[in-house]
């Protein structure tokens, strides 16, 4: 499947400078940078990796993981954590777009047999 390289690299771009104008308001804004660290951390990997989350179990687990974590950061007012959340989001969409697809392995003698061919 040959992907569209101008269409990735303006995805890439306007990524990019999402995540930078993030930052920027973050630090004019004063924001608070751990708030921002954990929520990015915390959803770094279900974003990269949205394909494992198929199934029921992974389905249930993410949602009630990101439920309580949603409480928690409700019940202490850590309206920051949302900005590191969109973050992940975008890095870890862009992670999950861009991956590198399956490809078969090599097989040293399926090559001998198509040289001899």
């Amino acid at each position: 499947m040959k992907r569209n390289v101008f269409k990735d690299i303006l995805i890439g771009c306007t990524a990019a400078l999402i995540c930078a104008g993030i930052i920027v308001f973050s630090i004019q804004y004063q924001k608070s940078f751990l708030q921002i660290f954990i929520g990015f951390i915390l959803f770094l990997f279900p974003f990269t990796f949205l394909s494992l989350f198929k199934t029921k179990v992974g389905s249930f687990i993410f949602v009630f993981i990101t439920t309580i974590i949603t409480y928690i950061v409700s019940i202490y007012m850590f309206h920051d954590f949302w900005l590191g959340v969109i973050l992940a989001g975008i890095i870890g969409g862009a992670a999950f777009y861009f991956r590198v697809n399956k490809s078969k392995p090599f097989s040293p003698t399926d090559y001998k047999n198509k040289v001899k061919l």
